[in-house]
């Protein structure tokens, strides 16, 4: 008899054909969950078959979850909600919707910004917020990255730069804006608008999304983005990747990085040392104090994306954090399986000897 049932689950139209996928891109982790006698079960979530995915998961001592906040138009509103339930009912979740709220939206970035990872960040919650609140940021400025606190893949994040020439002080509602919209696998073109008009259309972002944020754009983009894997609070791996989203067409000097492949790397990879003793001694036990998690509530695979800041006075490497990913953190690192697969034991086994 296993010692516990835990499952893997993602959207996505249940039938065999996708259980059969989840084996082939889960598979280290299938086999990691088998070396502990864990029977790992992959679960397939769709919001009109929300009670046949309740029962699966009232017969499982635990679920690791890989959905993302927005993915073919759907929300996670009815999933979360069934996460919040079965959790009610004992079920381990990670990563649960209340670690979600706290960690795993965009809001994460005005929360935390004043450690050593952060930038000068703005929040609006609400379209009169952004309305009053954007404009004179972006006469300081100039240019600002803008992204709905809720979203995915590039969704909902935005490029908006003042017409050149341009000299501090508030535009007006007319004053002509470029825009470009973050697409992470393709060069998007600067479309030119007004302030107004792009205000307008972001304010449709607070149905769902409930905030939007603003930062200064990192000039250092196309040098790429560190990805900093983690297990509950330590670094499993990493990767650089070169997004496209955001990236100005046209320059010469992004040629090479375009075509680049991103690589995954073991967490004591000599480029990252700096980067990983920041993120494990300074910036992860910071968030978790500023906002009230323990390590247990942390995601058992959870991801922080840094884009390259100015350069040091000693010339030395700086990082911004841009987004932190607990939803649907695949691919990662497949040497991370066993300690993922250990990790979620552990949850779940403290989980079903703890106190009623």
């Amino acid at each position: 008899m296993p010692v516990a049932r835990i499952g893997l689950m993602w959207r996505g139209e249940r039938g065999a054909p996708m259980l059969e996928r989840a084996h082939v891109m889960l598979g280290p982790l299938f086999a990691a969950f088998a070396a502990q006698d864990v029977d790992a079960e992959a679960v397939v979530y769709s919001d009109d078959a929300v009670e046949a995915v309740r029962a699966e998961l009232e017969a499982l001592d635990g679920v690791v979850v890989w959905v993302n906040p927005i993915q073919n138009g759907a929300t996670r509103v009815r999933l979360d909600a069934l996460l919040r339930q079965v959790s009610d009912a004992g079920v381990w979740v990670s990563a649960h919707p209340e670690v979600i709220d706290r960690m795993g939206t965009k809001e994460v970035l005005f929360a935390t910004q004043s450690l050593g990872w952060g930038s000068d960040t703005a929040i609006y919650r609400s379209p009169k917020e952004l309305a009053e609140g954007f404009p004179p940021r972006l006469g300081r400025y100039g240019h600002l990255v803008v992204k709905q606190a809720r979203g995915t893949g590039g969704n909902g994040v935005w490029k908006v730069e003042l017409n050149p020439p341009w000299t501090v002080g508030i535009p007006g509602i007319d004053a002509p804006v470029f825009v470009q919209r973050s697409e992470p696998r393709a060069l998007t073109p600067l479309e030119e608008t007004t302030l107004g008009a792009f205000l307008e259309d972001c304010g449709a972002c607070f149905a769902w999304s409930k905030s939007v944020i603003d930062q200064p754009y990192q000039e250092r983009l196309a040098e790429g983005m560190i990805r900093a894997y983690l297990v509950h609070d330590e670094v499993v791996g990493f990767c650089h990747q070169w997004p496209r989203g955001l990236r100005t067409p046209g320059h010469t000097e992004q040629a090479d990085t375009l075509s680049a492949v991103p690589t995954m790397e073991d967490p004591d990879a000599p480029a990252y040392a700096s980067l990983r003793a920041k993120v494990e001694c300074e910036w992860v036990p910071g968030m978790k104090e500023l906002l009230g998690l323990s390590m247990h509530e942390l995601p058992v695979i959870w991801d922080a994306d840094f884009l390259y800041g100015a350069k040091g006075d000693a010339g030395e490497d700086t990082y911004v954090l841009c987004e932190i990913n607990v939803q649907a953190v695949w691919p990662y690192p497949p040497q991370a399986s066993g300690r993922l697969a250990r990790a979620a034991l552990e949850r779940v086994l403290a989980s079903k000897h703890a106190p009623a």
